[in-house]
């Protein structure tokens, strides 16, 4: 028996330009938006959601792209 929780409702990740991703739920709503970072030399995502009609609100940054996704599920 897996005790792993298969991510059915994943948010998908589409890009918009080079380190730059909106993301997506399954029905297709745009939830907010991943960008690539250099912070301190380490490459981190900054994710950001969108509350219509069109603010922006930080989130955090992440150590990977799915990881940064996965938090605006």
């Amino acid at each position: 028996m897996s005790t792993s929780t298969p991510l059915v409702n994943r948010p998908e990740l589409r890009r918009v330009r080079d380190g730059y991703w909106r993301v997506t739920a399954a029905s297709g709503i745009v939830l907010g938006y991943v960008e690539e970072v250099e912070n301190e030399g380490r490459l981190r995502y900054r994710a950001t959601r969108l509350h219509p009609p069109l603010r922006l609100l930080p989130i955090g940054e992440f150590g990977g792209r799915e990881e940064a996704a996965e938090c605006l599920r």
